[in-house]
């Protein structure tokens, strides 16, 4: 099965954060590893997102519970962006989001494919969004778990955020929302 292209959706994503300046990054889920093959896979946004600020600044804040998908993030991210206002941190998700305090201009939730965690995440968020800020929800539309009848990750918090004057901006494998009072 071909790896879903995320591309046309983050490109739309960066077109409309050059309307922010400096904005805070949260990303749920950071660089992972596949097996004990070692190699990279998920979490490739972290990247994306340090090399955004790299060029138009902003802080990017890319969360996991796993210590060695942090110790390979923080890695990786120092490596490749020694100056750039990266904070990768080993947390709840849910905890991290309740007790953060600064606005939040874009809110990536890929953390766990568990949709009560993803719904969780926004819930615990949304006092820190805005009218400007932008939510991107990753493995929202899978054909794999649709065969399946598995629940799907964005099953729960894409009625939740429509019921908050959130409005589906971009919807394909990945959803990009925006808020109903941006434009």
């Amino acid at each position: 099965m071909a790896a879903p292209n995320r591309m046309p959706t983050f490109n739309h994503l960066f077109s409309l954060m050059a309307d922010l300046k400096n904005p805070t990054i949260v990303e749920t889920g950071t660089i992972r590893t596949h097996g004990d093959a070692g190699l990279i896979g998920d979490g490739h946004s972290t990247l994306k997102f340090a090399d955004y600020c790299s060029k138009f600044g902003g802080k990017l804040y890319s969360l996991d519970i796993d210590p060695e998908a942090i110790a390979l993030s923080s890695w990786m991210v120092s490596r490749k962006y020694p100056n750039v206002a990266v904070n990768v941190i080993e947390s709840d998700s849910v905890a991290f989001l309740e007790s953060f305090d600064e606005p939040i201009d874009v809110l990536y939730l890929d953390s766990a494919n568990d949709a009560n965690l993803i719904l969780n995440e926004a819930k615990a968020a949304l006092c820190n969004l805005h009218s400007e800020s932008i939510v991107l929800i990753d493995d929202c539309f899978s054909a794999e778990r649709k065969e399946t009848h598995k629940i799907e990750k964005g099953d729960l918090v894409i009625p939740f955020l429509e019921e908050n004057g959130w409005v589906k901006e971009v919807k394909a494998y990945q959803v990009l929302f925006v808020h109903e009072d941006r434009f």
